[in-house]
């Protein structure tokens, strides 16, 4: 190891193991490999990060006593005794604003969610609207004073432009480290769909419902083509209600919500399945990634990040606009995937974790 500080990778609550979370250990684990000593730095750690790393991982854990004002006050007295602030990546929009608050400069950040993906962004009040747009007036001058800002694709580095006036650069993420898990699948019997993420309502699981439903209600019902299954693996706070919506649409028995899925238990259902779905607004999509590397096609929106390097490729389907343009795509990909037509026809390049986590050692000049 080097005799700098170490890299400091800032997550302010680490409540579940997402795609940000997999993103910072790939990249902890890329610095660990390269002699490069790094640690994670929280508020709280709910989940006990360290057991998810494939590598020795070091956490240091705040825990303030109260809120936001606690919060602020227990980074600014970590932040006192860190020398080279250019050794500390933020993992996402909150942890930046954090950092700019008490005073911290010339930082890194992964910018994973900017205010058009958070869960609220379509429905906010005027109070909620100026809240938001005074935080990006602040993070931005952190953002601006010397690091590098980091995204996955050119949506995000749109909205870094306008969020924050500045140029972001693009690291484009992979998903599996390697492709031993690919196959090519045949339909046969039964056309299985797969998603897998929260359920929640950013995530347009209702496009899928109504969707299906709509095709499913043609003067030639989708079942008549195919004996269609729709599983939906992932926890979440809209599970009732969504199964209440297969309900009334007349589809419920053709969908599954099947919870939390262990990682075994997720291969096995991408081994199963012929058509994976994604139609999210979402910084980049991992999961889409997964799914191609492993050899089934995808069905995902143009305002998925990962889209950027999709779109030319028999491997995907990319529709844009509204719920209305969802269900002639999907029938669309079911189609494309029940007969074939990616079969034998190269993925598109997609960067390994390791790949990624190189370009952004890079673009913080750690290497």
């Amino acid at each position: 190891m080097t005799n700098l500080p170490p890299v400091e990778i800032f997550i302010a609550e680490v409540e579940a193991f997402g795609g940000a979370e997999r993103a910072d250990l790939a990249l902890s684990r890329w610095l660990y490999e390269h002699g490069i000593a790094n640690r994670f730095l929280t508020y709280r750690d709910a989940i006990g990060l360290a057991k998810y790393a494939a590598h020795p991982v070091e956490v240091i854990t705040l825990n303030p006593n109260g809120g936001f004002r606690s919060k602020l006050a227990t980074l600014k007295r970590h932040f006192a005794g860190v020398s080279t602030q250019s050794r500390l990546i933020v993992s996402g929009y909150q942890p930046a604003l954090h950092a700019t608050l008490v005073g911290v400069r010339g930082f890194h950040c992964l910018m994973h969610d900017t205010p058009a993906l958070f869960s609220d962004a379509g429905h906010r009040s005027l109070k909620a609207k100026l809240r938001i747009k005074l935080q990006s007036f602040l993070t931005a001058r952190g953002l601006r004073s010397g690091g590098t800002t980091i995204v996955t694709s050119e949506f995000l580095r749109a909205e870094c432009r306008k969020d924050f006036g500045i140029e972001a650069q693009i690291a484009r993420m992979g998903g599996l480290t390697s492709t031993e898990e690919f196959r090519e699948r045949s339909y046969s019997g039964t056309l299985n769909l797969l998603s897998v993420s929260r359920i929640e309502k950013n995530k347009r699981i209702d496009w899928m419902l109504q969707s299906l439903a709509a095709l499913e209600h043609e003067a030639i019902p989708l079942s008549s083509h195919f004996d269609w299954q729709l599983r939906l693996a992932g926890k979440g706070s809209q599970i009732d209600a969504l199964r209440t919506m297969a309900e009334s649409l007349g589809i419920a028995q053709r969908v599954h919500f099947l919870g939390f899925v262990s990682d075994d238990d997720l291969r096995q259902l991408i081994r199963e399945s012929h058509l994976f779905l994604m139609p999210a607004l979402q910084g980049f999509g991992i999961p889409a990634v997964e799914a191609l590397q492993s050899g089934m096609p995808v069905l995902l929106h143009r305002e998925s990040g990962v889209s950027d390097i999709l779109l030319d490729t028999p491997w995907a389907t990319v529709f844009d606009g509204g719920i209305e343009a969802m269900a002639p795509a999907l029938r669309q990909a079911m189609f494309s995937a029940a007969e074939g037509r990616h079969f034998g026809r190269p993925l598109p390049a997609i960067s390994s974790e390791e790949e990624w986590a190189e370009r952004v050692a890079k673009l913080c000049h750690w290497v």
